[in-house]
């Protein structure tokens, strides 16, 4: 996994979409859907770029599981 966004010395607080993802190893659509579900709050930087909070979508990434949903084989 990548290391968080620098500037300068510190870490970035908002980072904007495309680094969250590369932060977590997703891609930018899901950081998406997790912004339209209301998992993640936003703010639009002066440039209308979106950014969201580095330690949200760390916090929020172990709790969402990965591929496909479990059940049974449906029958054709």
């Amino acid at each position: 996994m990548p290391d968080a966004p620098r500037e300068g010395n510190t870490v970035k607080e908002w980072v904007t979409v495309k680094e969250a993802a590369a932060l977590i190893g997703r891609h930018h659509s899901r950081i998406y859907r997790w912004i339209d579900d209301g998992r993640l709050a936003t703010r639009t930087d002066a440039n209308g770029i979106t950014c969201v909070l580095a330690k949200a979508v760390v916090r929020i990434e172990p709790t969402v599981k990965r591929g496909r949903p479990r059940g049974s084989v449906s029958k054709r």
